[in-house]
């Protein structure tokens, strides 16, 4: 992992006086990544379960790197020794977040989180200054770094708060405290880190319990309640309601429409939940419309792809039971004159209950309008037991087969959706790099 550093004046006069006794004149960027390094980087060597960094300092900084920190005692101006190097990164985020002018816009959530963060980047930035998350750097240590290549007089810096493991969305709220918070949703994604998802519920609710006393919660009452210990806090509560609705392409809220573009329409509650923070921000209700007309999902966060005259919408970048329902009841909503030809790669992450949560998908199958489901992967063979008969469907352990036997199914005006956790990589059947 690497990032520039954009506000390279600010950051320089903020290093030197962090070290004085190694300052520097110039910076590029920071990286973690020794294969990464530029000239004028700095590199951070961090130690995982098979690899430590310190044994690439003398490259790192033979390729040009003008500073590495280190746990390890070394008398060269080039290297800063200290005893943590995580706390150092954390040290100069928050740093950072002193001098910056920008309020801190934090989401989480299971499904959806960078969506909702690139759609309010998107409709923010046509009135202000905004920074945002780089990518999915929402770690324990891309989250820092990430927020070291923003810029200081962004008027917002939108920042993804991400868990796979209990309370790290508290550590990351110690790094930097949100003004604005949101969650998207709450399933079981990463459900076997955690002991229950009681636990799980509680680390993703930890970004509203550490909002600033000043700053505002948004919350979706449709997907769940306002707990105790955030009720001293200033909340902005909504959902879909008499009041809220979706109609024929419409968003209405208080009898006012906002026309929301068809490809975007499975975004609902994600839109709704952007439409009332950028309402609160000062984003007037033209503005929202026209902005949504422009936006494009990031890819593999189901945008749609041309692949041989035919479409395919690829929300390949990850699976959990939640969302790949949630992407069957989308899929079913699409009115098309081919068939539907819906491909699942293996849920991960999802521990004993991996094999019972996939067979569960059959019964959202078996509701939906879907003609053909494909499955790949080593998990997700069973489900096909529980597939209804009227509808065509087969299991593949080879991405290559499974290729072959998409382009024998696929006829014109035929549609394919592409779901599945990240490592199995759906997006290589149009890629063509399997």
């Amino acid at each position: 992992m690497r990032i520039e550093i954009q506000d390279k004046k600010h950051f320089i006069k903020m290093f030197n006086i962090l070290y004085p006794n190694n300052k520097i004149s110039n910076i590029s960027g920071i990286t973690i990544d020794s294969r990464k390094i530029a000239k004028g980087d700095i590199f951070f060597p961090i130690k995982g379960s098979n690899y430590d960094g310190h044994k690439f300092i003398t490259k790192s900084l033979d390729k040009g790197a003008i500073i590495s920190f280190s746990k390890n005692k070394n008398n060269s101006k080039k290297i800063i020794t200290v005893k943590s190097i995580k706390n150092e990164i954390n040290k100069l985020a928050k740093n950072w977040l002193k001098i910056s002018k920008s309020e801190i816009i934090g989401i989480t959530g299971s499904n959806g989180k960078t969506t909702a963060k690139n759609l309010l980047f998107h409709i923010l930035s046509s009135k202000y200054k905004c920074n945002k998350t780089i990518g999915n750097y929402n770690s324990l240590i891309g989250f820092p770094l990430s927020f070291l290549a923003s810029k200081i007089d962004s008027k917002y810096n939108i920042l993804e708060y991400g868990a796979s493991k209990p309370n790290e969305i508290k550590k990351l709220c110690e790094i930097i405290s949100p003004d604005y918070s949101l969650i998207t949703n709450i399933s079981n994604a990463h459900i076997k880190n955690y002991k229950s998802f009681n636990q799980l519920f509680n680390t993703k609710y930890e970004i509203y319990s550490s909002t600033k006393s000043d700053g505002m919660i948004f919350i979706n009452t449709d997907q769940f309640e306002i707990k105790k210990s955030i009720q001293d806090k200033k909340i902005k509560s909504f959902g879909f309601s008499h009041n809220i609705k979706i109609e024929n392409n419409y968003l209405i809220i208080n009898n006012q429409k906002i026309s929301i573009p068809k490809e975007i329409i499975y975004l609902k509650d994600i839109i709704l939940s952007i439409y009332m923070i950028t309402h609160y921000l000062g984003i007037t209700n033209k503005s929202f419309e026209s902005s949504l007309k422009s936006f494009n999902p990031t890819n593999g966060r189901g945008n749609y792809i041309l692949y041989k005259n035919h479409k395919i919408i690829d929300d390949s970048y990850n699976a959990n039971p939640n969302s790949v329902n949630f992407a069957i009841n989308r899929f079913s909503d699409i009115k098309n004159n081919g068939k539907k030809i819906f491909i699942l790669g293996d849920m991960l992450e999802l521990g004993d209950i991996e094999i019972e949560e996939h067979n569960k998908l059959a019964k959202s199958f078996n509701m939906s309008d879907i003609d053909v489901v494909l499955t790949y992967g080593k998990i997700s063979e069973n489900l096909h037991k529980y597939i209804s008969k009227k509808k065509y469907s087969k299991h593949y352990y080879d991405k290559k087969n499974l290729k072959i036997e998409l382009n024998n199914l696929i006829c014109k005006n035929d549609i394919v959706y592409l779901k599945g956790s990240r490592s199995m990589k759906l997006e290589s059947l149009y890629k063509g790099d399997i």
